[in-house]
């Protein structure tokens, strides 16, 4: 079984891809796929079922039936976790399987159910996947815009994991790839709204401060950026489709002369109040943040070519690409880090 993790950051939270068992992960909620019987008798919600012992199904009984999207809570058993949400991806009553509306709504109901309840650990399956026979590309799409939309808000939810396992009729490798290369897409999607956002909000505060050139180049970035976005709603088909998408949004570029252009604004501007003086800060790390995710994308698709090779023979190609995204990464880090320390500094006073 692939051991590896991909984690992605969005906002204060980490977006993570692992693979094994779901049932042995540390975390405060476990996300269950099951009839609206909540009966537990395959996939993902029998293994959670065995593990945690007669409890869980015993006090799932207690809120059949249910419909499609639902979501019900009972506790974990003898599991680690707090808690089992069992997301209800098919409707035997109304014979209704899972589509695409109803594994995005049980999705968002989970992480609104996890803020709730103050879970700050979460574990998804891929979702009506197993039993139900949904397309697991179009489940691992659903699955993380939803989830990565909904990281950009108001949550306390720290940790959000999707834990991928071998099923019939899929190569894991084929599950690994559109889960990741899914994850990765939506990431850089959403930070990509938020950097659109915080481009706005400079936008203005410039332009009241009779800044007008510098305004211009912001309004010319921000037209570039809508425009990204469009190209990164796509579904991703394979890695190599990915790779395009990333490269025709242009997403890298955008990123990085926001970045430039928010550190222009910083240095070149006489703040008179803290809140204006913090949202080139803000804007600066919107953009470290995308470029952060993307540098994570290129690693991770770099080390899943590289491991195709089982450590034989790997064209220098792989080698040399991740060693210099983990370069890349390293230096981003130590910028946020820095950007952060700034922020909380003004905060301070």
């Amino acid at each position: 079984m692939n051991t590896r993790i991909a984690n992605y950051e969005l906002n204060k939270t980490i977006f993570r891809v692992t693979y094994g068992d779901i049932t042995q992960l540390k975390t405060e909620a476990i996300v269950s796929s099951d009839d609206n019987y909540l009966s537990m008798g395959g996939g993902v919600s029998m293994a959670i079922s065995e593990a945690g012992g007669k409890a869980i199904r015993e006090e799932a009984r207690k809120y059949v039936p249910l419909k499609i999207g639902d979501v019900a809570v009972t506790s974990a058993g003898n599991l680690p976790a707090k808690y089992i949400f069992h997301a209800v991806t098919i409707d035997y009553t109304n014979m209704i399987y899972p589509y695409e509306d109803s594994i995005k709504a049980a999705t968002l109901k989970c992480m609104q159910l996890a803020d709730t309840l103050g879970v700050k650990s979460i574990a998804f399956p891929a979702l009506g996947t197993g039993v139900g026979r949904f397309p697991f590309q179009l489940a691992a799409d659903m699955m993380t815009r939803a989830i990565a939309d909904y990281l950009m808000g108001d949550t306390h939810i720290e940790l959000v994991t999707i834990s991928l396992f071998p099923r019939e009729g899929v190569k894991e490798s084929d599950l690994n790839l559109f889960y990741e290369s899914s994850v990765a897409l939506a990431s850089v999607s959403t930070q990509s709204k938020k950097l659109d956002a915080l481009l706005s909000d400079l936008e203005c505060m410039i332009r009241r401060m009779n800044m007008p050139q510098i305004s211009s180049r912001f309004v010319e970035l921000q037209t570039e950026l809508q425009r990204s976005q469009v190209v990164l709603r796509q579904m991703p088909q394979s890695l190599e489709h990915l790779e395009q998408i990333q490269e025709q949004s242009r997403i890298v570029d955008i990123s990085k002369r926001v970045v430039t252009l928010s550190s222009e604004v910083q240095n070149s501007t006489g703040w008179t109040e803290r809140q204006h003086e913090a949202q080139p800060l803000q804007t600066r790390l919107g953009g470290l943040y995308t470029l952060l995710n993307i540098q994570v994308s290129n690693l991770n698709r770099s080390q899943i070519e590289k491991a195709k090779y089982g450590g034989q023979l790997v064209p220098p190609i792989y080698e040399n690409s991740i060693g210099d995204a983990e370069k890349e990464i390293a230096k981003l880090q130590e910028q946020i880090i820095d950007v952060k320390k700034q922020l909380e500094a003004l905060h301070s006073t």
